[in-house]
């Protein structure tokens, strides 16, 4: 774990990472219900803040019909290396980026959404109040950012299942929904969200100014 973020090593990163993934429930049909509740159009350029080894961007890529542009920044060299090898066959509509998603390298107005899934538990509150901050600076007027987080749990069987998981994903943020208010003080308002698993919420928002 640096101090941005968890960095992932070789034993839990790459293909790893990916197996992991699955067995917790969150393979291919996990993303594909993700990209399902996202506005996505043909032609977008979209942003995604810790991409991990790519799986979100994937799906996104495929959605907008291969006539996008996706890119993904995330801290991990292990991720970004198996990444790469994912989107050999899109190298043209996925760029990978090496960074932070607190700094992002990247001008203002540059992109029609911005998203980030799972990723935000994985930070301290200041990284994420500042890449809250980041997304809406890069974010065309009325473009939309997604964040796909942890959430307080709606009980089920799953969220009781998972709740060892659960209980290392959580903090103040997303267990009392703060990104609400953070993306408000930031010119986006929140038009609407749904429950991907029992203690996963997918929330978007719009950028109003």
């Amino acid at each position: 774990m640096s101090a941005k973020g968890n960095d992932f090593g070789t034993i839990y990163g790459g293909k790893n990472y990916d197996i992991f993934a699955t067995l917790l429930g969150f393979g291919h049909s996990f993303y594909e219900r993700a990209v399902s509740e996202m506005p996505i159009e043909n032609g977008m350029k979209v942003l995604d803040l810790g991409c991990g080894t790519a799986s979100l961007d994937l799906e996104i890529e495929e959605k907008m019909e291969h006539t996008g542009k996706v890119l993904g920044i995330d801290i991990s060299n292990n991720q970004l290396a198996y990444a790469h090898s994912k989107i050999k066959r899109t190298a043209d509509e996925i760029s990978l980026y090496k960074g932070t998603m607190d700094e992002l390298p990247f001008k203002s107005g540059s992109f029609d959404m911005v998203v980030t899934s799972v990723a935000f538990c994985e930070t301290n509150s200041e990284v994420r109040r500042s890449a809250i901050k980041e997304a809406s600076r890069v974010l065309v007027t009325n473009g939309h950012f997604i964040i796909i987080d942890c959430a307080r749990p709606r009980f089920s069987i799953t969220s009781v299942m998972m709740l060892p998981f659960f209980m290392f994903k959580t903090n103040e943020d997303n267990w009392n929904n703060a990104y609400v208010e953070i993306c408000e003080e930031n010119s986006m308002t929140l038009e609407r969200e749904a429950y991907l698993k029992s203690y996963i919420r997918c929330q978007i928002f719009k950028k109003q100014v």
